[in-house]
């Protein structure tokens, strides 16, 4: 509870600090709105100096709604007082479909509605607490007929979040923070809600809502670090879509995932973020050259080359919602270029071939990506395991492979169709004969917009596991390597399961970054030709103890991934998509960087104020969701 009355509250917390603490570029008016430390010293949102003494017993728990340690109610109303209606206590939008909840909203005509669009496109990028995978919730309220049988007829706040601060200034989030840790309170981070891992989501948590800070500004010539060129300055909210747009109105591309929805200073940057200009300009990451942060400690810091190194080095590729709340960053640009695109297409019923030739035709693609790679080409695919079936174990089963797209940054059709055509001749010696489509354009926008519609975003399924890997040049450019990683992919695919992939090679040649020592982007991706998905699906009435069966077999069984893991070993996993049962996190997401990551981790976060499922020190901590699955609907523990 704040210590002085309202009224003085009311004068004293929004002083703000007016100057620019970044020496390398000016701040966005938001962030120069900063809370100042000695105006709320004593209150409920006051700073914290310096880390936990070694002898603090820290609570076994983060406070949890019914319990006595929650925050009482005058305590979030003067929290909310300060913020000044940007305190949200959001309820999830289904609640209109279920009558005699707590909620008491219940609208039969908008949850119509609701249950109509609810596995298409939908409000989750707008809403402060919808996610796109709301299995990590834990599905506790979702329309009727829309979830598991035997979790659809109530509906509560499960794991999403209780209060929400819809920041607008970095004082909001300062606030936020230091709530949270003073009063002991689960903290996550929302942008878009894109989020495949569920980190954006928690039980009993007061959440960061970062989507209005969605500023961009081009600066035409920045130099930092050996870096001097055109540079974006972002958000913490801005999408893809947005910086794709304002790239190619001043000439210009940038560095943003498959999915134009995706928050680029967010989990995509922070978690590596892969590209389909990673061929020639590396990850996500690797673009960053400076950015401003909210640590644990409420305090709002710059990370750069030479301001908080060791911060700057582990936001870039070490993980989201774990070190900190990023409110802007600074990323490279590169010249616009003439882009072509092409399609292919083929599989044992479209091509009119056999599965064995089938797959020697998919052996013939994959073995090609150094080559692709290594002349800027890069690409997405399709695998899958039986066209026009529903999944399922078949080994008669007709595998189709689509390529959609692959892209030519700065190459003209003439050019890009020279440096397929070896391997085109390689299908046509087989026997396989490719639906195939080439266009042209003058510049990287309208291509990439060209196959990669904008995201109409629904939701992910429920009764949906996916496991990820990323397939290294042994694995792919020896024939020995080939065959096994064929061999795995073929007795998934077999089994039902789909796949979505990526050709691309982000190594340090192509997107070194700035900084006396690299970042903390996972070292695989260096040797790494594809990151791939594994899709799978289990049959919708299954209990929570089939769930978990079927997840873990998938996981670590000797017929799920560990097929992909025993191909390639050494390797790792993207840590943005890939299964929450990933064996071995520390090594699959972040391989040797992890105990320099961990140590940063105690030494900005030692009360563990941040935390993400499957993030770097998450190994201390356990969600008891209710149902024992992996999801976000329980209290936050120590272990």
């Amino acid at each position: 509870m704040f210590s002085k009355s309202l009224a003085w509250s009311l004068l004293a917390l929004v002083s703000v600090t007016g100057t620019v603490a970044s020496t390398h570029a000016d701040l966005f008016d938001f962030e120069k709105q900063q809370l100042d430390p000695v105006s709320v010293a004593g209150s409920t949102i006051r700073f914290e100096k310096g880390s936990a003494p070694a002898n603090t017993t820290l609570p076994t728990c983060k406070a949890f709604p019914g319990h006595l340690d929650w925050p009482r109610d005058n305590t979030w109303h003067e929290l909310g007082t300060f913020l000044n209606g940007t305190l949200l206590r959001p309820v999830p939008v289904s609640s209109v479909c279920y009558n005699g909840t707590a909620y008491s909203n219940y609208d039969a005509a908008a949850c119509a509605n609701i249950t109509t669009s609810w596995g298409t496109t939908f409000v989750r990028m707008d809403h402060p607490i919808e996610p796109v995978a709301p299995m990590f919730e834990g599905l506790t309220c979702v329309p009727p007929g829309s979830g598991p049988t035997y979790n659809n007829n109530t509906c509560t706040q499960g794991g999403y979040p209780v209060y929400v601060v819809n920041a607008s200034t970095a004082a909001h989030i300062q606030a936020a923070v230091n709530f949270a840790r003073n009063e002991n309170v689960r903290l996550v981070i929302k942008n878009t809600g894109h989020d495949l891992m569920g980190k954006s989501l928690g039980a009993g948590s007061l959440s960061v809502w970062t989507h209005g800070l969605n500023n961009i500004e081009i600066i035409a010539n920045y130099s930092i670090d050996g870096y001097s060129g055109p540079a974006f300055h972002v958000g913490a909210a801005v999408q893809a879509n947005d910086l794709l747009k304002a790239a190619a109105d001043n000439k210009l591309m940038a560095v943003t995932g498959i999915c134009d929805s995706v928050g680029i200073p967010g989990g995509y940057t922070q978690g590596g973020g892969h590209s389909p200009l990673g061929a020639l300009y590396g990850m996500g990451a690797d673009q960053v050259l400076s950015l401003q942060v909210v640590t644990a400690d409420g305090e709002f810091r710059t990370a750069s080359p030479t301001e908080n190194t060791d911060l700057f080095w582990a936001i870039r590729g070490g993980g989201g919602s774990t070190f900190g709340v990023v409110t802007s960053m600074i990323l490279k640009a590169y010249p616009d270029a003439t882009t072509t695109v092409a399609t292919f297409d083929w599989g044992v019923r479209e091509s009119n071939i056999s599965r064995e030739t089938y797959w020697k035709g998919t052996a013939s693609y994959f073995g090609h990506f150094a080559n692709f790679t290594g002349q800027g080409l890069s690409g997405q695919f399709f695998l899958y395991p039986q066209e026009g079936r529903p999944q399922g174990a078949d080994p008669n089963a007709q595998p189709r492979t689509s390529i959609a797209p692959l892209f030519g940054v700065g190459k003209t059709l003439a050019q890009l169709k020279q440096a397929v055509q070896p391997w085109i001749d390689e299908m046509a010696g087989l026997g396989i004969q490719m639906n195939t489509t080439w266009a042209e354009f003058p510049s990287y926008y309208p291509a990439y917009y060209s196959q990669l519609a904008p995201t109409s975003l629904g939701v992910m399924p429920y009764n949906m596991t996916y496991g990820s890997r990323l397939l290294s040049r042994a694995s792919l450019d020896s024939q020995s390597g080939l065959n096994a990683t064929m061999a795995a992919f073929r007795a998934l695919a077999e089994q039902g399961h789909m796949f979505n992939g990526f050709q691309l090679a982000p190594t340090l040649e192509t997107g070194k970054p700035v900084g006396p020592d690299g970042n903390a982007v996972l070292p695989a991706w260096r040797d790494a030709l594809s990151h791939t998905i594994v899709f799978a699906l289990w049959p919708e009435d299954y209990s929570p103890a089939q769930q978990m069966a079927f997840r873990n077999d998938f996981a670590t069984g000797s017929r799920g991934m560990q097929l992909l893991r025993d191909a390639t070993p050494g390797s790792g996993s993207y840590m943005s998509e890939a299964d929450r049962l990933e064996p071995n996190l520390q090594e699959a997401f972040f391989g040797n960087n992890y105990p320099r990551l961990l140590a940063i981790k105690r030494k900005y976060d030692p009360h563990g104020v941040f935390f993400a499922s499957t993030g770097v020190g998450s190994e201390f901590w356990k969600v008891h969701s209710v149902d024992d699955l992996p999801t976000e609907n329980g209290q936050l523990c120590r272990v």
